[in-house]
């Protein structure tokens, strides 16, 4: 197996692993927390992590996607270490300025736009953890670059255990959610010197700090951050209108719904972050052997999306009502609506990177902008007026604008990638969708397991899955091994 092969499924295993970790643990407590806190302070909660998420791109801008490509180059150069470390150094500064610049604006905004004093001392709070976040991504992305995300993943785990723990005990001794970001910044903070031990190990420590080569940098990052910018409007934009037009509680409903959306996307990002410094380091040294890889991982992706989208539309009400109780039933209608956001995210994040791997990244940032602001103006106009349900149907056509976009400018590749196991696929989720239909008064948790196993039935009776999946699987053990 390929040294490629061999580092993806490294970090590809080893952050899956430590995702279902994180997942598990995160999904487990954000329930409680929603419980916990019931729907109008959850709903204050979540206004102050979207003010934060909209501002969190200046904090960045772009700086760390560039660095871990940069990185990732830069190891075949002769003189890769010195050039490493200066561009480690120049990125911290930045970013520790840029940290504070948001963490300014973020609560000028929440001033601008009177939220109540409560909200805007959490607002602050939380933005204290810009400057920690600084730290902790210059040095991740040192380490992405030279692809041990394998070591990040262990990392982030502890960050969520030490979330989980502390918050836990913050809920218990009603500390509300003051007391959840307080547990948040101790767990970034135990995360960052990890991660600042880990690349010290490696050998790289800050280089010569040059203020001249920052503007160079800010260029080149550019369209990165405007990435960055534009996807923080795109998911947390709705969050700030809903706040703002119709208070904490509407907001509780609908992020407790969008927070499910948001658990499962995991299982492409996962993926895609370990296949980002591997494919872009494959890009330079052996271009042939994208296409084949870009064919595969896109049909898996989008065979996992697919039930769990069919699966979550039918059963949205009894899902709702089995995590968060009766009293957020108004969340199953946004769930319903929500869910068919995920083949879309699923779909548009990994051509996103396909499309940087090749140095188009202005590319993506220009059809980022477009749908940005195909969400940003939908939602200024018809989410005051229509609230939830419409910020939900906006979210859905937000990634629809995206996914063609991204679809039309790889066309020539996509035309020659072979559709027919997808199509199968999609008769197996058809069919699974009908017997979750008959059964949906059924308990939730047997139907949810009985469709599984039928569609995977199907998968292999469709031969959508066969003796070629399970020689790629037995290949990845024995290089694992």
């Amino acid at each position: 197996m390929s040294t490629l092969a061999r580092t993806v499924l490294r970090n590809s295993v080893a952050g899956m692993i430590a995702q279902l970790a994180i997942k598990v643990l995160s999904f487990g407590f954000s329930i409680l927390i929603v419980r916990q806190l019931g729907a109008t302070a959850f709903g204050q909660y979540a206004a102050v992590i979207g003010f934060g998420s909209v501002f969190l791109f200046i904090a960045d801008l772009g700086l760390a996607p560039y660095t871990v490509r940069e990185v990732a180059r830069l190891r075949s150069e002769p003189d890769h270490l010195e050039r490493i470390r200066n561009l480690y150094a120049d990125v911290l500064g930045l970013r520790l300025i840029l940290a504070l610049i948001a963490g300014i604006m973020v609560v000028s905004a929440a001033i601008v736009t009177e939220r109540p004093l409560l909200m805007i001392g959490a607002i602050a709070l939380n933005g204290i953890t810009l400057l920690i976040y600084a730290v902790h991504g210059s040095s991740e992305a040192i380490l992405a670059g030279y692809e041990r995300l394998d070591l990040t993943a262990g990392m982030q785990v502890v960050n969520q255990l030490i979330f989980v723990i502390l918050g836990g005990l913050a809920l218990w001794l009603g500390f509300g959610y003051y007391g959840l970001i307080i547990a948040t910044m101790i767990g970034v903070a135990t995360m960052t010197t990890l991660v600042v031990r880990a690349i010290w190990q490696l050998g790289i420590r800050p280089g010569r700090w040059q203020r001249d080569r920052w503007l160079r940098l800010l260029r080149a990052a550019f369209p990165f951050g405007v990435i960055g910018l534009t996807l923080g409007l795109s998911y947390r934009f709705d969050t700030v209108v809903l706040n703002v037009s119709f208070g904490d509680t509407t907001t509780g409903y609908y992020n407790a719904a969008y927070n499910l959306i948001f658990a499962l996307v995991t299982l492409s990002n996962v993926l895609n972050t370990a296949l980002y410094p591997s494919l872009s380091r494959q890009a330079k040294l052996d271009p042939g052997n994208l296409p084949r890889i870009y064919e595969r991982i896109l049909s898996y992706l989008l065979i996992v999306a697919l039930p769990i989208t069919a699966g979550g539309f039918i059963l949205a009400e009894p899902i709702v009502k089995l995590l968060f109780g009766d009293a957020y039933a108004a969340s199953a209608p946004l769930l319903a609506l929500l869910i068919w956001t995920l083949p879309l995210m699923f779909l548009t994040e990994f051509l996103g990177y396909v499309v940087v791997i090749a140095d188009r990244e202005a590319l993506v940032a220009r059809s980022i902008m477009v749908s940005s602001a195909v969400n940003v103006a939908a939602n200024l106009i018809f989410t005051p007026r229509y609230g939830a349900p419409a910020a939900a149907i906006i979210t859905v056509l937000t990634e629809a604008v995206l996914a063609v976009q991204y679809v039309w400018l790889l066309r020539d590749q996509l035309r020659l990638m072979r559709w027919q196991p997808i199509g199968r696929a999609a008769i197996a989720v058809g069919l699974m969708a009908v017997a979750v239909y008959v059964a949906r008064e059924w308990p939730v948790l047997l139907v949810i397991a009985g469709g599984g196993a039928l569609y995977g039935g199907l998968l292999i009776g469709l031969r959508v899955i066969g003796g070629e999946e399970a020689s790629f699987v037995r290949n990845l053990l024995a290089a694992r091994r």
